[in-house]
């Protein structure tokens, strides 16, 4: 079953995946960051106006939004360190 069919609910496939990409430094496909983007878009606005992420229209402002934190929750080492100040 394609990633992108499955359930963007799925916190087993979320959290396997996220590990993957921290602990083998996996680089995330393309449809793995849709994937993940669509459980953030799930668990934050989604659950709230019942619009699933396949209805949310690609490049629209909440898309990228979604689509970036994605990307940033499944690539943490290609950013540079912040300072702690």
């Amino acid at each position: 079953m394609p990633m992108n069919r499955i359930q963007t609910n799925s916190g087993n496939l979320f959290h396997a995946l996220l590990m993957r990409c921290l602990a083998d430094q996996h680089q995330p496909t393309d449809e793995e960051i849709d994937l993940v983007a669509g459980k953030i878009w799930h668990e934050s606005r989604g659950s709230a106006t019942g619009q699933p992420w396949l209805d949310v229209a690609r490049g629209s402002d909440a898309h990228r939004q979604m689509v970036d934190a994605a990307m940033m929750a499944l690539t943490p080492c290609a950013r540079e360190p912040v300072p702690l100040r």
